[in-house]
């Protein structure tokens, strides 16, 4: 994937919020910064003004698109409700010598809403500065060019894409999407299993093609699974609507919160309402009162790691906990936490749950 000199920039959350805008993480930066918005309730805030901020300007800057800084000043002067001529804070430290008035000359200074003006200062800086960084990004990514995200057993990834919409990638599973959507519409390649929370976009829809079924929304969020092993594709829906048909003919079903479609290898298509409360269940695990040995069993299959518990005593103690968007190391420091059971991770990789039993 291209990179630019923004790798070095001096507030390297920006260039991940810009990558992210754009479509243009790497794996690793995808990685880094999933940790970033999870690290501080502040960075998801900050995420969430930078996603605003990116609908305002437009997903799609054209090749000729220049900040228009000195405009973006009087927007934020006029909310901050001081004149724009009143330059306060210099976004770039200024080294020359400051103003001294002469003797006897009165120096007239302005009173401020402070909170207000750091609230806009940090908006408008957010905005220039995004919007200057997603310019470079976009001038720097070939209109053709697409990225791949694969994911190995036990692993499952998030992955922003360019119109900031969102794919949770099952493991085993690969994804396949353009690193800038200039058409008329979005769309993405998946084999295996993602759940996807796709930006409203209603001029350009969002289309996943796993085999041979087409799955089309405008902004919703659902549940595509296609698996090399198994002939059919199933899409769960869980807000909006998605319209799911078939490459080989023009047989489509509309699907609603509450339904699943499913399409058969012959171009058979249904329609039938979820069974489970939620169509993504392996975006979460859940303990009620489950035995440790149990616990084990589903931190296996999970994550594809090996798990134990030799004490027998300790295999029927109970644990209840639920884990959204699970990771092995946060459940075993929880476990370890709330119960007397000591984890040691052998040179082989495999875990041990040990301890004299239940409380």
């Amino acid at each position: 994937m291209t990179q630019t000199k923004l790798d070095n920039h001096e507030n390297p959350e920006w260039v991940l919020m810009a990558k992210a805008l754009r479509g243009e993480l790497s794996d690793q930066e995808q990685l880094e910064f999933s940790a970033w918005l999870n690290e501080d309730e502040a960075h998801t805030q900050q995420w969430t003004e930078a996603l605003e901020v990116w609908d305002e300007v437009g997903s799609e800057q054209n090749l000729t698109f220049q900040p228009n800084a000195d405009a973006a000043w009087t927007k934020f002067c006029a909310k901050a409700e001081f004149t724009p001529e009143t330059k306060i804070i210099p976004l770039i430290p200024d080294e020359s010598p400051s103003y001294e008035a002469p003797a006897g000359e009165a120096i007239e200074r302005q009173l401020f809403p402070w909170n207000t003006l750091y609230k806009y200062a940090a908006a408008f800086v957010l905005a220039v500065g995004l919007a200057w960084i997603g310019y470079l990004q976009f001038n720097n990514s070939s209109p053709n060019a697409w990225a791949q995200v694969a994911t190995a057993a036990g692993e499952r990834q998030l992955i922003y894409l360019p119109d900031s919409s969102k794919v949770t990638l099952n493991e085993n599973s690969t994804l396949r999407y353009q690193t800038a959507f200039k058409g008329k519409e979005r769309k993405v390649e998946l084999v295996g299993e993602g759940f996807f929370e796709v930006r409203k976009n209603p001029e350009k829809p969002f289309i996943v093609k796993s085999g041979n079924a087409e799955t089309r929304v405008l902004g919703t969020s659902f549940n595509v699974k296609a698996l090399k092993a198994e002939s059919e594709v199933s899409v769960a829906v869980v807000t909006g609507k998605v319209a799911l048909s078939s490459l080989k003919s023009e047989k489509k079903v509309l699907l609603t919160p509450g339904f699943t479609g499913f399409l058969s290898a012959n171009g058979q298509l249904d329609r039938k309402e979820t069974e489970k409360a939620t169509p993504a269940t392996w975006r979460s695990l859940e303990f009620n009162n489950t035995s440790l040995k149990a616990v084990a069993d589903q931190l296996e299959e999970y994550f594809n790691v090996s798990v134990e518990v030799p004490n027998q005593n300790l295999q029927a103690c109970t644990f209840t906990g639920t884990f959204e968007n699970p990771d092995l190391k946060e459940i075993l420091s929880v476990l370890e936490a709330s119960t007397d059971v000591k984890i040691s991770r052998s040179e082989k990789g495999t875990y041990t749950l040990d301890g004299a039993g239940c409380r």
